[in-house]
C-alpha cells in the first residue's frame, strides 16, 4: 500500500509497507524495526510474542506517548504484563497488524505525537 500525505519533510515517515518490507524516509527494510523518532533500529526478536520490558528501555527513557506494535500480518496479542510495565511508566501500548501500525503511526506522527513503532514485515497478501 502506497501512502501519500501532505506533511513536513522532518522526523521518520513510513512512505510504504507490503510484502517486500517497510519503507522508511526512502529506505527500505525486510526485517523487523523499531522506528523512533530519530532512527530505524533493526530488532532481533523472532515475533510480538517473544517482547520483554528489557526490550523497551530506550523508549522508557524517551518517554514516547504511545508504542505500536506491528505484529505481521496477524494481530497478535503481547502479554498484559508489558502493558502493565510500561502503562505504569506513562506508556501506552497498542498490539495491532503491521498494516494498522503502519496506518495510525502516520495519523499520530502527522498530529506531531511522540510516538514509536516495533513493525514485523507482512507475511501474506493484505
Amino acid at each position: 500500500m502506497q501512502i501519500d500525505e501532505i506533511r513536513d519533510k522532518q522526523g521518520l515517515w513510513i512512505e510504504e509497507f507490503d510484502n517486500g518490507g517497510i519503507t522508511v524516509n526512502g529506505q527500505q527494510y525486510t526485517r523487523p524495526v523499531c522506528i523512533t523518532t530519530t532512527e530505524v533500529l533493526s530488532l532481533d526478536k523472532d515475533g510480538a510474542e517473544t517482547l520483554t520490558i528489557e526490550d523497551f528501555a530506550q523508549a522508557m527513557q524517551a518517554q514516547p506517548e504511545v508504542i505500536l506494535i506491528g505484529t505481521g500480518s496477524k494481530h497478535v496479542f503481547i502479554h498484559p504484563r508489558l502493558t502493565a510495565q510500561l502503562a505504569g511508566k506513562g506508556i501506552g501500548i497498542e498490539s495491532m497488524t503491521t498494516a494498522a501500525a503502519c496506518r495510525t503511526f502516520m495519523v499520530l506522527r502527522s498530529e506531531g505525537r511522540n510516538v514509536w513503532a516495533w513493525l514485523w514485515p507482512l507475511t501474506e497478501e493484505l
